[in-house]
């Protein structure tokens, strides 16, 4: 997938609040753009792991350092959240 080139001006003084280089305050946007369109009910949280290149997990213990918690929205997907814990506990694939 091609990525869609975007020029943002932020204004100095945000930046130095910010207290990151470039490439991770450009991260840090790509991830939050990801956490809304969850949020909003766009793409799963599955799917936002994938497009950052973590899994899932590791994507929610991300939110959760930056301060978003986790809402689970669908049932489905704590119901398969649970199988897949169930599996792993039980070391059955």
């Amino acid at each position: 997938m091609q990525p869609h080139k975007l020029e943002l001006d932020i204004p100095d003084a945000i930046i130095g609040y910010l207290q990151m280089d470039d490439e991770k305050i450009k991260n840090r946007i790509y991830k939050l753009l990801l956490i809304d369109l969850v949020r909003r009910s766009i793409i799963s949280f599955g799917k936002a792991a994938e497009l950052v290149g973590v899994d899932k997990m590791s994507f929610i213990n991300e939110m959760g350092h930056m301060g978003i918690p986790y809402y689970c929205e669908d049932i489905s997907e704590v119901i398969n959240d649970a199988k897949t814990i169930e599996k792993t506990m039980t070391g059955a694939s």
